[in-house]
């Protein structure tokens, strides 16, 4: 009785690894980076869905870009985007290395204190 009970749970846990193997790579990896800079909102083709991360709400906004310009409005500097569900306005900025020989440029939403406060992330099809 002992052994059959060990032989049930080894099975038992050698099909739960197996299944958990078995699933699509995209919803076994890790979450998808934010979208920092302008090559990779470029990049982001009509059709394709893009989450908003606010921080400040702790919400999450799906938008499906209808346009290749819509995608690049949110790497625009100086554009304001508003969030959905708390309301607060935030402005898109570049952060990167001052000084000399600095050629890596970020993207970055901030509030009006400088935080980083949203995030773009692409969205797995």
């Amino acid at each position: 009785m002992k052994s059959l009970k060990y032989l049930l749970t080894t099975v038992l846990v050698f099909g739960t690894v197996l299944s958990a193997l078995a699933l699509p790579p995209s919803k076994r990896t890790a979450p998808a980076k934010a979208l920092r800079s302008t090559e990779e909102f470029a990049q982001v083709n009509p059709g394709e869905k893009l989450a908003l991360v606010c921080k400040q709400c702790n919400t999450v906004t799906i938008q499906t870009i209808t346009t290749k310009e819509e995608a690049m409005e949110l790497c625009k500097v100086g554009v304001e985007i508003t969030c959905p569900s708390c309301n607060k306005t935030f402005k898109i900025v570049r952060h990167g290395p001052s000084g000399k020989g600095g050629t890596h440029v970020e993207t970055r939403i901030v509030n009006d204190k400088g935080d980083e406060c949203m995030f773009v992330t692409k969205l797995p099809e």
